[in-house]
């Protein structure tokens, strides 16, 4: 039997029992939508309701922030070419917790662009730590430090 846990760092989730909850959505059948996980989070006496943010003004705050979130993450800069094969370079960056700051500012000075490249580096081993387990791609991931 495999046993659940939450990742190390991220504490959202924390009192919720982790194999509780990944028992619970592996009953939902081979394969569970978030839609099929949230209805299932509906019962009181559920794991995963633990898990859900149930007020709705709490709950609608915090996906405003998602959307925000996700609307600065979907800003590129225009490169001029409308060719579909053109890199989509994003607008702003996020460095540390700090907030979004315009990519050619970053550019511009130093430190940021260290803690930018630093950033990058991170989620590559972040990227190989997810996807160690698929062999095919050894020769890719053997290349992030």
């Amino acid at each position: 039997m495999i046993t659940a846990t939450w990742k190390r760092g991220f504490e959202r989730f924390h009192q919720a029992d982790a194999q509780k909850v990944a028992e619970e959505i592996m009953a939902i059948g081979e394969a569970a939508t978030p839609l099929q996980i949230v209805e299932k989070a509906k019962d009181v006496n559920s794991e995963l309701h633990r898990c859900f943010t149930w007020d709705n003004d709490i709950a609608a705050a915090k996906w405003r922030l998602h959307e925000a979130r996700t609307l600065v993450c979907h800003l590129v800069i225009q490169t001029g070419n409308d060719d579909e094969d053109a890199p989509e370079i994003r607008f702003f960056h996020r460095i540390d917790s700090g907030g979004y700051k315009q990519a050619e500012l970053i550019f511009r000075r130093e430190d940021e662009y260290q803690a930018l490249l630093q950033q990058a580096l991170a989620d590559l081993q972040a990227f190989k730590r997810k996807y160690k387990n698929l062999q095919e791609l050894d020769y890719i991931l053997d290349l992030i430090d």
